[in-house]
């Protein structure tokens, strides 16, 4: 009876890890889509319009579309959104200066068009990212360990997950939080304590072995 109820959690964490992979991979598609769509957008109006002012009734619709999505594509930016940025001419640095949404800004008044190209380039790279995180997720979607793990650092960062659900936190926020050294070594205890616990109520007994964690404890 205590074997089917550890395989019964076992298979409903996998459960919980399946649906947790497939919602991330439909997320981790349609944010590479956005952030491609946006990178072509932006990458069209340097071509065409870079420091030409307000022009035609089609670049103020471009640059509008542009700024209005450049919140959005800054979060997904992640880490690789914030950098030491040192304005042209000066002798200082802005730590953690949000490259996305400052650059898009002066696309009509243009100082530099080296902070453009290093836009692009970020741009590049992260969905370069974005790919790679969604081919490992779809590697690793029928893989039962990745299953299970996922199921448990679900229940883990659910307090995280309910604070950006709420709005209290951004994407970005909830990404580091998520993926924290403490999140996952708490992740990998759970697993392992849970792991070695089934071993031992499978060859002992559940009886034998709650009087053996008695002492133990």
């Amino acid at each position: 009876m205590i074997i089917l109820k550890i395989i019964g959690i076992v298979v409903a964490l996998m459960l919980v890890g399946f649906i947790r992979e497939v919602l991330s991979l439909r997320r981790l598609g349609k944010d590479i889509e956005f952030l491609i769509q946006y990178s072509s957008n932006y990458v069209k109006y340097c071509n065409t319009y870079l420091g030409k002012g307000v022009g035609s009734d089609e670049e103020i619709s471009l640059y509008n579309r542009i700024i209005s999505d450049a919140p959005k594509a800054q979060g997904l930016l992640l880490d690789a959104g914030y950098i030491d940025y040192k304005p042209a001419g000066s002798l200082y640095y802005i730590k953690n200066y949000q490259v996305l949404v400052n650059t898009v800004q002066l696309l009509r008044n243009p100082l530099t068009r080296e902070d453009f190209e290093m836009l692009f380039n970020i741009l590049v790279m992260q969905v370069s990212r974005y790919n790679e995180f969604f081919n490992n997720k779809k590697k690793g979607i029928l893989n039962p360990i990745i299953l299970l793990r996922e199921g448990v650092q679900f229940f883990v960062t659910l307090p995280i997950s309910l604070l950006y659900w709420t709005g209290l936190i951004e994407y970005s926020t909830q990404y580091k939080l998520s993926n924290n050294f403490i999140v996952k070594f708490l992740n990998f205890l759970i697993i392992l304590i849970g792991f070695i616990s089934a071993i031992f109520t499978i060859v002992l007994g559940w009886e034998q072995f709650k009087e053996f964690l008695i002492k133990f404890l």
